[in-house]
């Protein structure tokens, strides 16, 4: 069995889309894995059967934290290092292949990226690994409810990608008449620290009593997409996340480029604003931290079309 050091991200759905081209060198090389990753995209490894070890990066000033990588793994003899961070302390341990992804401006799709590290030639699709306990956790925060389920991710990691909770709250009253998700149950997810825009969402709707699950751990939010007819959201981690699991993904794009970062699946589409990138971007003193939301255009009937499109090809 060979070892494979795979230096992974720090964010969530650059972690996920990660993922395939993971799975294919295992596979490839008889592999036992170690991930490197951020503390956010650590959970995606868990239920992972070939990884074996899991190594966070703690960020520290003056890029230190990679001093205390390479002396966490030094020691070992690596048959096969992947590096999605080009970083240099590969080069200061033994490895008898070293896999890189070499910092670039290249303007090409994530996956069609890291599809040039595949040793199988082809699109290492994202996938999820969801456990036996993950998937009770899930069912426990259903509660016995019954679907379809239809996942909500009203929340981004910056402002300028949100689409208005309103919209949200429209486009969710009209798809609830489609013959395709007739009595269904909407589902709220989000991340760890965006409970407030779950709260806020659910008192909007609290008439149809949806379930929220925002701030709820990764792993269980995957199964709960498992069991879900379709998830629609904002472009973020959970997009991602939501795709790899296979079922329906809308993602809604507006100042971040669908070109690169459109979900991948096979059930997989976005939707986005008449804008490019650039054009929403380009005005005074914008900041994507603080900036609010640039996803006006993206208008209810849009999406609402989309998501017709979208349950009609993954019948």
């Amino acid at each position: 069995m060979n070892k494979l050091l795979f230096i992974g991200n720090t964010r969530l759905g650059d972690a996920v889309m990660s993922t395939g081209l993971l799975n294919e060198l295992s596979s490839y090389y008889t592999a036992k894995v170690t991930v490197v990753c951020g503390k956010v995209a650590a959970p995606m490894f868990e239920d992972c059967p070939f990884v074996e070890n899991i190594i966070k990066i703690n960020k520290k000033k003056y890029s230190m934290h990679w001093l205390d990588i390479w002396k966490k793994i030094r020691f070992n003899r690596w048959d096969i290092i992947c590096d999605l961070r080009s970083t240099p302390i590969i080069w200061l341990v033994r490895a008898k292949k070293r896999i890189v992804l070499k910092s670039s401006g290249d303007k090409t799709h994530r996956i069609e990226r890291l599809a040039k590290l595949n040793p199988l030639g082809r699109l290492p699709i994202p996938k999820v690994w969801i456990s036996k306990t993950s998937l009770s956790e899930a069912k426990n925060y259903l509660n016995n409810k019954t679907g379809p389920f239809i996942a909500i991710g009203a929340t981004a990691n910056w402002p300028a990608k949100v689409w208005p909770s309103n919209n949200f709250v429209s486009l969710i009253r009209k798809i609830l008449n489609f013959e395709e998700l007739k009595g269904g149950k909407v589902i709220l997810v989000g991340g760890p620290g965006e409970e407030k825009v779950g709260e806020d969402l659910y008192k909007k709707l609290i008439d149809i009593d949806p379930i929220n699950l925002v701030g709820k751990p990764i792993l269980p939010t995957a199964a709960i997409f498992s069991l879900s007819r379709i998830f629609i959201g904002n472009d973020s981690g959970l997009m991602h996340l939501s795709a790899a699991t296979g079922i329906p993904t809308l993602g809604l794009f507006g100042p971040t480029d669908d070109k690169l970062y459109s979900p991948t699946g096979k059930n997989a589409l976005f939707v986005r604003t008449p804008q490019s990138p650039k054009e929403l971007m380009d005005i005074p003193n914008f900041n994507h931290r603080t900036s609010s939301t640039l996803m006006d255009t993206l208008t209810v009937r849009m999406v609402e079309h989309k998501v017709k499109e979208l349950l009609l090809s993954s019948k």
